[in-house]
This record gives structure tokens, C-alpha cells and sequence, in this order.
């Protein structure tokens, strides 16, 4: 076994005894201490077993597998451990017992870190004199992705799932909506030419983590608080932040917001780990809904897209309710989005057809499908019931160019 202990900044919370592979073997919390613990269900008895788990980056994220195998390490966890856990979205990193190890001398928001995975150029960013320390191994999601700096910013490149460029482009349609929408809590991706991997495009979005607030993911929030029978998850969800210091005030047209701009953009993995809050740093409460992030997953990628109204509207989704129509359900202010300030087609079309691996149908397409669902949108927003709808669309069109898209 291998003795460390938990921490929070320089905050001593549990001592943790890891095996061979990484993973918790058993743990005692810190008298006094769980306030300073990650978000948990009290009731649990293994919650930080859980939550050491789900740190770890996927093993089906890009080539983390063979990744691992070239390293010699025994696994995601092995790989967390190595890294002492480290984030650049939250403070809870692990200190080898008597390492002598502070905050200030490991934490990724201030210091440099290695680059071990490089999407941008394929080649590992390892200067002499940096700990051999990354955020890497702690970052979520499926789709092949890595930290870096750029410039002295530190972010996110994303890349795609596989030859085509798209998820990284919807990144960049997201943008343009909501920039034209007016709203300012998004966050921004920019497009990046990758060199050395099948597709031809990635995108970059600076880090809206600090030192004064970090990240905590609404899945976190909703399991560390029982549900009420009679609630459902979203309420649920507004509760407990409220309890935590955000308003209802704040929170609820946040997310009415982004369940409108996701159904116009057919986006359909708004699971509970892309949607989150940002929590202050010293009095850990609540600050303000986190800046709409992950947006990919849109535009009917790595689908077919539906030729009339009623397979338009079975589109299912992984979030407060399963498909779009039980999203839109939740909306009780309908005006919050401006159909007439989207992305024009033509930007769209333009867009897609800057990656010569994406044919000119299967543009015309997703083109299609995204002028069907403004009008679904428009009818909606108008008080038209969508159950009703069977067939019968129009275009709606408004002026763009592809503008400063690029880092």
C-alpha cells in the first residue's frame, strides 16, 4: 500500500491508502474536515473510493489505452496517482505522507506542467526543470482532448472522434450563437489546424477555472443531497444550489437558456457532467452557474438527420429528462433566446466545408435539419404544442460571415 494524504489546497482532509494500480484501498476522513471534502452523499460509505475513480481520465478517451501501455502504467488511476491527482478545475490533490509537498509548489493553475499529450502537433511538450506533473490525467469526457499552454494561457484543445472535423466546428457554431445571442456566460472555442491525426481541424478554449473559483459538476451536486420523491432531478439540482448560495433567480434562466440554444442546435449530450457551477475558493459557496462548455455533440454528428418534423423531435438526449421535448418543458420563460440572432446556414455551410473530409450532401443535410429545427424553435416559442406536429417546415436565414474564428 501506498500512504498519502488527501488534500484541499494545504487543507488536510483524509488519509488514503492506494494500491499497486492506484486505486483507494481505505481511507479515514480528517475529524472535522468533511465540509472540505469533495461534494459527497454523506450517507455513502465508499464515496471517495467512487470519487477517485471517476477522476481518472476515461480509458476510452482518444489513445489514453495505449497511452498507459507506453508509460507502464497499470491503468487510469495508476496514471492519477502518478500525477498526484492534480486538476485545473478543483484543489484536491494527494501528498505522500511526510513528502513535505505544498499547494503552492504543485498546483497547475500557477505552475507549469508537462504536455505529455499533444493533439495540436503530436509531440509532447517535456521542458527540463518542470515535475514530471500533468492535468491530463484527471480530464473527463470521451472525445480525444488535452491541457495545454498557449501564449501563457492555459486550455483546452479538443479534437474529434474521427476523421471528420465536425464536433470541433460545432464548438465554433455554438459560439457564434450564443456571441450573437448577447450571452456572456459561454465559454469560447477557437478553431485550430492539427497536424499528424485524421481529422484537420481541433479548437481551443481558454481555462475559466482559477485560483478563486473552481469547478463543480451538477452530477456532483444532485447525488450529495437526497432527492425528494416528488422532485425531479432539475428542481432538484436548483435546490441544492440554492442551498449552496446561487439563486434561483440566477441559475433557472441559465439553464432555460441553454436547453433552447442546445435544442436549436440538436445538441443531445448535456449529460449532468457538462452541465456545472463555480465555487469560491475560500468561502465555498456557490458563485455562478459555470460557462456553457461541451457543446460537440450537436448538429445530428455521427447521425442521420431526420427529413420531417416528427423524427426531428424523437431526438433523444442525456440530461434532466431524456429527449428534447421533456427539456423544453422545463422552460418557463420562452423568451430568453432571439430566433432572429443565430448563425446563418451560410456560416454554418461555409464552415463544414473547410474540412475536405466532409461531403457536399452530408453538408446539405445537417443544413437542412438545423433550418427544420429554427422553425420547430420558432413554432415552439410562438405557443404551438410540438406533440401535435407531423410534418411542414420553412427556412430561416439571417446574415453572417465566418468572421475571426481562429485562435
Amino acid at each position: 500500500m501506498r500512504p498519502y494524504i488527501l488534500k484541499r489546497q494545504d487543507n488536510a482532509i483524509a488519509v488514503i491508502n492506494l494500491t499497486e494500480d492506484g486505486s483507494i484501498q481505505d481511507y479515514k476522513l480528517f475529524e472535522n474536515k468533511a465540509s472540505l471534502a469533495p461534494l459527497h452523499n454523506p450517507d455513502s460509505t465508499d464515496w471517495l473510493k467512487k470519487w477517485w475513480a471517476r477522476r481518472a481520465v476515461p480509458i476510452f478517451q482518444g489513445h489514453i489505452r495505449q497511452m498507459l501501455v507506453d508509460k507502464d502504467l497499470l491503468g487510469p488511476e495508476d496514471y492519477l496517482a502518478k500525477n498526484l491527482g492534480l486538476s485545473l478545475t478543483d484543489y484536491y490533490w494527494i501528498s505522500p505522507v511526510d513528502s513535505g509537498l505544498r499547494w503552492k509548489d504543485v498546483n497547475l493553475f500557477e505552475n507549469n506542467f508537462h504536455n505529455d499529450i499533444n493533439i495540436e502537433n503530436d509531440e509532447p511538450d517535456a521542458p527540463d526543470g518542470i515535475p514530471h506533473y500533468t492535468p491530463n490525467s484527471s480530464l473527463q469526457g470521451t472525445l480525444e482532448k488535452c491541457w495545454t499552454i498557449r501564449n501563457g494561457k492555459r486550455g483546452m484543445i479538443k479534437g474529434n472522434r474521427d476523421a471528420l472535423s465536425q464536433e470541433c466546428f460545432n464548438e465554433i457554431i455554438a459560439t457564434k450563437l450564443h456571441e450573437l445571442q448577447g450571452f456572456s456566460n459561454h465559454t469560447t472555442y477557437r478553431l485550430l489546424e492539427i497536424h499528424g491525426k485524421p481529422y484537420q481541424y481541433g479548437c481551443f478554449s481558454e481555462l475559466f477555472t482559477s485560483t478563486k473559483a473552481e469547478l463543480i459538476s451538477a452530477y456532483d451536486i444532485v447525488t450529495s443531497k437526497k432527492k425528494k420523491t416528488d422532485t425531479n432531478t432539475y428542481e432538484h439540482f436548483i435546490s441544492v444550489c440554492n442551498e449552496h448560495g446561487l439563486s434561483e433567480n440566477e441559475l433557472r434562466p441559465f439553464l432555460e437558456y441553454q436547453i433552447m440554444t442546445d435544442f436549436i442546435l440538436s445538441g443531445r449530450d448535456r449529460h449532468l457532467s457538462n452541465i456545472a457551477v463555480l465555487r469560491d475558493a475560500d468561502t465555498l459557496k456557490f458563485i455562478q452557474p459555470a460557462p456553457i462548455y461541451d457543446s460537440g455533440k450537436s448538429m445530428f454528428v455521427n447521425d442521420s438527420v431526420p427529413d420531417n418534423d416528427k423524427d426531428m423531435l424523437k431526438i433523444a438526449t442525456e440530461s434532466f429528462s431524456g429527449t428534447e421535448l421533456g427539456l423544453l418543458s422545463l422552460v418557463k420563460d420562452r423568451s430568453l433566446v432571439d430566433i432572429t440572432k443565430v448563425p446563418d446556414p451560410a456560416f454554418i455551410k461555409d464552415l463544414y466545408s473547410l474540412d475536405t473530409n466532409m461531403t457536399e450532401s452530408r453538408i446539405n443535410a445537417i443544413i437542412l435539419g438545423y433550418e427544420r429545427k429554427l422553425d420547430l424553435f420558432a413554432r415552439w416559442q410562438k405557443g404551438e404544442d410540438l406533440k401535435a406536429i407531423t410534418f411542414g417546415f420553412h427556412t430561416r436565414r439571417n446574415t453572417s460571415s465566418l468572421g475571426d474564428i481562429f485562435v
